[in-house]
């Protein structure tokens, strides 16, 4: 099965920070293994329902004159056995809880055949062979499949599934060299963001030695001589034994010359000044440069300062990997995504006097803005990535937050669009480096993804594989209507429900928004989301402020002091559901998953009467210390930095732990998390659930639901995602009472 849940995923950015100091004061560990031990008194929920003890510490941090207390930061140490003891008792009362409901085994039923369909990634193409992976249905792991020449039948090259029967290791990513003699592939397991990176001798079918670690996602850029490749090795420098949820690491580009030990690889380009960066690497399709795109990381940059530095590889099949490291753009003043190239003349997206993007040429030997030329201009859809094919390039915009793929020449010229099977999402696109084919994956709320082959000459869209019937389009509709928010701008929102339902407030309703980083939340299917319109449900998507539908001013909107204009987004979009006659607050069930699980809970502990039920997979509740884990550092140039008093105080206003107040009755709430998430940490919904159940005489149950051995990164097994989806589901209907 592929497909999210409600919500879209946590986006993901790097770099590292300093913490500030912290006064320590210990014992609540120590606590709670006496209550457990001891049968220390439960605490008490709404409805008799009995929650384990929690200790409360008493640590208090105080940054530039802003005091915060921490009662639960002992839950921090995720791996400890006094916080798994206290996992096993949260997952023993929600367990408890939820068989008491009625509907699991027909809810799980239903999931499990809204998940069973075909599922297949956008082919790669190297010489004659096609790379990519395919689940028939409900495979807990996709395998990986070739096919050698169009005539042949395609066969399976590596099935994960037989490494491990629970569906903990995965392929999440696959790289051929040019003409297809080597296949780099990479492997997550538990769903991890650590990463091992291997290479299949396809002339064999076997990997060879080669082991490559630390590549967390890195991609895999290989030289036209098929040696060898470049990529990204992250935590160059991390202490041995450091805590699985340190702070990451400065990351380096290296290069691999194949049938070698990583430790032989040759470092290409570091930058020590500057270990908060992070790096984007792409061999240009002629094989001639290596692009190195430099994101901003540290504490006051955006993703509007990027920089891009090339190295001129001299001859392709003979690669000079000792040529000069050239900066092309580095200024660090916009957004610089390298496209395509024509020789010296690179093709370059960026918002450069373009808030909403555009496609420029630049001729490297002459790189100044001043002799820039416009290839694809700026519009009201943003320009949110271009591909060449052949003579041509293939531009992916947003329309009011869907896709529309639009075709130009080498010059600008206007070739025409792609028309696309409805009003969805592209998110795949790979061209054939050596056709006139694009390989593309195409889904919305109501059609699983599909991957269609567009050729330049037949103009034709056509399955590569067969799709499955658009059943629930028959049924269900998608609408997308626009909302007024706190300060009158006007912000839209999809809408799926039955066809032909009347608007008189009675319809269970879910509503997810989206989670900043420039990331638009756009309609893809999840089999969740098809499971709830079958039980009656209404969904709803709003397009809340922080994302990427209108280009960076909608994102700045609700960046930094300002991320509050999401949340007010948010409820305003639950305050038209309920005035349009859609739903009523008894029957409002807010989601996220990530970041966007922030807005939910932000929503949620400002207007706790305006929702009955919450459901959040791996959310971030605790704005004071994100940036003291793994990845955390980077998020400072989305929410300003707990290390600054200015930014910790405007965090502080709407940060969902430090806004849980004892005497309120707050929704039924659900919460899920991994514990071996390293994008958002565990802990964060350890502490959120502890915040809401201390005290808690009013209002709905608070559950957490741990799973163990999973993470938040690609590669979750279909079974413990479709377990995770039947719980969620169950409690949601229970809550919203919805019925088919």
């Amino acid at each position: 099965m592929s497909g999210r849940t409600f919500a879209h995923p946590p986006a993901r950015h790097s770099n590292r920070m300093k913490s500030a100091s912290v006064v320590r004061v210990g014992g609540a560990a120590v606590a709670l293994c006496a209550a457990l031990a001891g049968g220390a008194p439960a605490q008490n929920g709404p409805g008799g329902l009995a929650y384990p003890p929690t200790p409360r510490g008493n640590r208090i941090e105080e940054i530039g004159g802003v005091r915060i207390a921490d009662p639960y930061a002992w839950l921090e140490n995720v791996s400890s056995p006094e916080v798994r003891s206290w996992t096993a008792a949260q997952n023993a009362v929600t367990q408890g809880y939820l068989s008491r409901l009625p509907r699991h085994h027909d809810v799980s039923d239903l999931l499990a055949r809204s998940a069973s369909y075909p599922w297949f990634s956008a082919p790669v193409a190297a010489g004659d062979r096609l790379f990519y992976l395919e689940n028939p249905g409900l495979d807990n792991q996709p395998t990986l499949r070739v096919q050698d020449r169009p005539e042949v039948a395609p066969r399976t090259l590596i099935d994960p599934n037989v490494f491990s029967l629970e569906g903990l290791i995965a392929i999440v990513d696959l790289s051929p060299s040019p003409d297809g003699r080597y296949l780099a592939y990479t492997v997550s397991t538990q769903a991890t963001a650590d990463r091992l990176l291997r290479v299949r001798d396809m002339r064999t079918n076997l990997d060879l030695a080669d082991e490559l670690h630390d590549v967390k996602d890195s991609s895999v850029a290989w030289t036209h001589d098929e040696r060898g490749f470049f990529y990204v090795r992250t935590d160059i420098g991390r202490p041995a034994g450091a805590p699985a949820l340190a702070p990451y690491g400065r990351q380096s580009v290296f290069y691999h010359r194949v049938g070698r030990a990583q430790s032989a690889d040759q470092t290409i380009y570091e930058n020590t000044d500057h270990p908060e960066r992070r790096y984007d690497i792409v061999v240009s399709q002629d094989g001639q440069y290596l692009v190195i795109r430099v994101r901003a990381g540290g504490v006051g940059e955006t993703e509007s300062q990027d920089r891009l530095y090339l190295i001129d590889l001299d001859n392709p099949g003979h690669p000079n990997l000792g040529a000069p490291l050239v900066k092309l753009l580095d200024a660090g003043d916009a957004a610089y995504d390298f496209a395509a190239n024509n020789g010296p003349v690179f093709y370059i997206r960026t918002n450069r006097d373009a808030p909403r993007r555009k496609l420029v040429a630049v001729d490297i030997n002459a790189p100044d803005p001043s002799r820039w030329t416009t290839v694809i201009r700026e519009t009201y859809d943003p320009l949110i990535g271009v591909r060449r094919v052949d003579d041509r390039l293939l531009a992916h915009r947003l329309h009011d937050a869907h896709s529309v793929l639009e075709l130009y020449g080498l010059d600008g010229t206007s070739r025409g669009i792609v028309q696309l099977p409805g009003v969805g999402t592209v998110t795949e696109i790979n061209p054939d480096p050596d056709g006139r084919d694009v390989y593309l994956t195409y889904t919305s709320f109501l059609q699983p993804p599909a991957v269609y082959r567009y050729g330049l000459d037949s103009r034709n869209l056509t399955p590569f594989k067969e799709v499955r019937a658009d059943t629930l389009a028959i049924r269900f509709e998608t609408t997308q209507l626009f909302f007024t928010s706190k300060d009158g701008t006007r912000v839209p929102m999809f809408i799926t429900a039955k066809r032909g339902i009347v608007l008189d407030g009675s319809h269970a309703t879910l509503l997810a928004g989206g989670g900043g980083f420039n990331t638009a939340a756009t309609p893809v299917f999840a089999p969740e989301v098809a499971a709830w319109l079958e039980l009656g449900g209404i969904y709803a998507v709003a397009n809340v402020r922080g994302g990427g539908e209108y280009g960076r001013a909608w994102h700045d909107a609700a960046t930094g002091e300002r991320k509050q204009v999401a949340i007010d987004d948010l409820i305003a979009a639950a305050e038209f559901l309920i005035d349009q006659r859609y739903t009523r607050s008894a029957l409002l069930g807010v989601t996220g998953s990530g970041h966007a699980g922030l807005v939910a809970a932000a929503a949620m502990t400002r207007r706790p009467s305006l929702f009955a039920a919450v459901a959040i997979e791996g959310g971030l509740f605790d704005m004071s210390r994100f940036n003291r884990f793994t990845d955390g550092a980077a998020w400072t140039a989305e929410y300003g930095s707990p290390d600054r008093a200015s930014d910790l105080r405007a965090m502080l206003a709407y940060s969902p732990l430090q806004a849980v107040a004892d005497d309120v009755g707050y929704p039924a709430t659900f919460l899920t998390a991994g514990d071996h998430d390293e994008v958002i940490p565990p802990w964060q919904s350890f502490k959120f659930a502890a915040a809401l159940q201390h005290g808690r005489t009013a209002g709905g149950p608070a559950l957490l639901r741990v799973e163990y051995n999973e993470g938040s990164g690609p590669g979750i097994s279909t079974s413990k995602r479709l377990a995770a989806g039947a719980d969620r589901l169950t409690f949601l209907i229970s809550v919203l009472r919805a019925s088919r």
